[in-house]
């Protein structure tokens, strides 16, 4: 009976039968844990969850946040309280336009900390619809709340009482439905499942690794590679190239297949191996970049990465001049540290301008230039294909038109790939003019091409769009890969007299490393594993990291276990990484 009159106690409040009527912040204290468990009901939907764990998901979060709400009279206070959920809620709610599930994984927060205001604008103002929602379902009640908060004022203790007497059985109720599904939903875990518990979670273990990287120059301090190149008779000069991608994926390029004409100068270079078969180990650029610059992989990220130093410092114990170009703006992350790692480094958006990636150009002929030092290794970190594509090339480069999309949706897919498929050939270009300049010098040169990761463009029924997702997409892991070596025996083939064609071809075909690197290019590989260590088998650089077992110079290369690493900085099988039946036709074979 008790408790049929606590109900009818609010019920009556509700339906204005008491006098004085529901106050406007009464109704507002009412309101937020609506608002508050919209994403909650939204995961309902996305995320592959039994019915017992939606309904804890639901009435748990509900309870609790009614039982906030009912324990200040100051209501405007107490919705500023929840702000942090609202925040939670906002940021959820966008990663559901964009990748249509999954909850804000540790990477995203990560991702906030490493991206650029410009970066960051160009993202928002493409999500019209997902801002508009969350603008439409916060921004009134936090207006609201402060109009209350200054003015003064309360809701009455009689309506606080009856909402308590609701909001302590509904915690009750949310209570004992998560002690259920704890119990009988084995795969179930509140750090992992529950909003927004999982997401404040992920933000402490984000904390941490953002410590961990700002402590980085101190953890790292004594690592050394104990490197040593190993000088041939017949060379005195050496360069070695490392050209880091952005956002670039493989089905897009003419060079892996794609039946575009992406890649036009590219396809006329001699000495260059594409790797159609290429997988990142990470879908995010702080995780993918370190582990091709790095002897670090999917196994021994989590463990290492606070601990070990670049292949910059390899190089540099080897005794060559090294250089650390990029077109990337500096964010703290390890990438910044393994660049100031060189003997010269140069963030071109230092200026606080926007650059193209042809701008890196001037600074790497420079470096090809200098003559004092005969051994050099030179890496780029280029911009590529980073969303908003049309932004990334010049007008001249608009092979394929219309590129003009504006907002990011399904319906503006075309024109959303006309302008990806023109940062590649722009791509190309860029790449070209690094493969003509090493040419023109008399060395032995090797030049490495890989990106991070690849990008989702609304290309199936998920309607998912960009990258860095807690659970990737085919589209996210398959990458272009490339190697282009210049030999003495490819060299003999340019400068030899017609009458010796055959000859210089016998030559060029005798190049055993050109020849372990075609025969490679038919087998599955990550750059994630295979990029640190071809570039030190190019340059003939031993160290106790180095397996030669790993490099696409070894013609007794073999595909290791394909893993990735999730956002939880565990190594899994690649199988076992969230992907969906529409990705495996996609996937390698």
């Amino acid at each position: 009976m008790g408790n049929r009159h606590k109900i009818t106690d609010l019920n009556a409040w509700l339906s204005g039968e008491h006098r004085p009527p529901l106050r406007g912040q009464a109704w507002l204290a009412i309101l937020v844990p609506i608002a508050l468990i919209v994403p909650n009901i939204a995961l309902c939907i996305t995320e592959d969850m039994s019915w017992l764990t939606a309904l804890a998901n639901v009435l748990f979060p509900l309870g609790v946040y009614a039982l906030i709400m009912s324990s200040w009279r100051r209501v405007g206070l107490a919705t500023w309280l929840c702000f942090p959920f609202m925040f939670f809620g906002a940021f959820q709610i966008v990663l559901l336009f964009l990748y249509g599930g999954s909850i804000i994984a540790v990477d995203m927060f990560l991702n906030v900390l490493t991206t650029n205001v410009n970066e960051a604008t160009e993202l928002l103002a493409n999500l019209v619809l997902a801002m508009g929602v969350v603008i439409v379902l916060y921004v009134p009640l936090l207006v609201w709340a402060t109009v209350v908060l200054v003015k003064r004022k309360r809701a009455t203790s009689r309506f606080m009482r009856a909402y308590r007497r609701v909001a302590k059985p509904l915690c009750l109720v949310g209570t004992l439905t998560l002690g259920a599904a704890l119990l009988w939903s084995p795969d179930f875990a509140v750090l992992d499942d529950l909003f927004p518990v999982n997401v404040c979670h992920n933000l402490g273990l984000a904390v941490g690794r953002f410590q961990d990287s700002q402590n980085y120059p101190e953890t790292s301090r004594d690592y050394t590679f104990h490197a040593v190149h190993a000088p041939t008779d017949t060379v005195d000069r050496e360069v070695i190239v490392l050209i880091i991608g952005e956002t670039s994926r493989a089905e897009n390029w003419q060079l892996m297949g794609y039946d575009r004409a992406t890649n036009p100068r590219l396809s006329r270079v001699e000495g260059l191996v594409a790797y159609p078969k290429a997988l990142t180990q990470s879908n995010t650029t702080h995780k993918s970049v370190p582990m091709m610059m790095s002897s670090l992989t999917a196994s021994t990220f989590g463990d290492s990465i606070n601990r070990v130093k670049s292949v910059i410092t390899a190089f540099r114990e080897a005794g060559f001049h090294t250089a650390f170009l990029s077109n990337q703006q500096r964010n703290r992350s390890y990438i910044d540290y393994f660049g100031e790692e060189a003997d010269r480094c140069v963030f071109l958006k230092d200026d606080g301008q926007e650059h193209l990636d042809q701008d890196l150009l001037p600074l790497f002929n420079e470096e090809l230039s200098d003559t004092v030092n005969k051994l050099k290794f030179i890496v780029l970190h280029t911009y590529g294909s980073h969303f908003r594509y049309r932004d990334r090339y010049p007008a001249e480069y608009a092979r394929f038109t219309p590129d003009d999309a504006i907002d990011a949706r399904a319906s503006n897919r075309d024109r959303l790939i006309n302008a990806f498929d023109n940062t590649i050939v722009y791509t190309d270009n860029v790449l070209s003019e690094i493969v003509k300049a090493i040419e023109t010098q008399g060395c032995r040169a090797v030049m490495v091409y890989g990106s991070d990761h690849g990008e989702d463009i609304f290309d199936d029924e998920r309607g998912r769009f960009l990258h860095a997702s807690p659970s990737p997409t085919a589209h996210q892991l398959r990458v272009p890969l490339l190697v282009y070596y210049k030999d003495d025996a490819m060299e003999t083939r340019r400068t030899a007299p017609p009458e010796m064609e055959e000859t210089a071809d016998a030559l060029s075909l005798e190049s055993p490393r050109l020849a372990a690197l075609m025969e490679n290019a038919g087998k599955v590989v990550s750059p994630s594993e295979v990029v640190f260590h071809t570039l030190l088998d190019a340059a003939r650089i031993s160290t106790p990291v180095f397996n030669p077992r790993l490099s696409l110079f070894n013609p007794s290369y073999a595909t290791p276990p394909l893993l990735y690493l999730t956002d939880r900085n565990q190594a899994v099988p690649l199988l076992e990484s969230g992907l969906k039946p529409q990705d495996l036709p996609l996937l390698p074979k």
